[in-house]
């Protein structure tokens, strides 16, 4: 899957689900734009660190274990109910940067190469 797939899915997932948390709520803000910009940011991380210079390129940080890692982080920022308006912020942007790294690990878990279990 090439990298403008990856964006584009990240961007609109994240903001549709914004979107629909917000009129859920009653309100509207700027967050379902900027924050699938943001993902669609975010959603590069694995390939940052595992960049795809070859047909076996995807290791850990593209498995099925770094997957539930991530999975396991965003349940924690979930849970969590920060005081201040900083640690709301950084909340919500570490929750998008989980679901963008997700997302990205979904769509290449869908393509022929798959993801490796741990990786090496």
């Amino acid at each position: 899957m090439n990298a403008a797939a990856h964006q584009w899915t990240a961007a609109l997932a994240t903001g549709a689900i914004l979107h629909a948390g917000e009129i859920q709520r009653g309100e509207a803000t700027v967050w379902p734009i900027a924050g699938g910009a943001v993902a669609a940011v975010l959603t590069k991380l694995p390939d940052v660190l595992e960049p795809a210079v070859h047909p076996h390129h995807r290791q850990f940080f593209h498995s099925v274990v770094c997957a539930a890692l991530v999975a396991a982080g965003w349940k924690k920022l979930h849970e969590w109910q920060p005081q201040s308006d900083e640690g709301r912020f950084m909340r919500k942007i570490g929750m998008i940067g989980a679901g963008a790294y997700l997302c990205h690990l979904a769509l290449d878990a869908l393509t022929p190469r798959s993801l490796p279990l741990v990786g090496r």
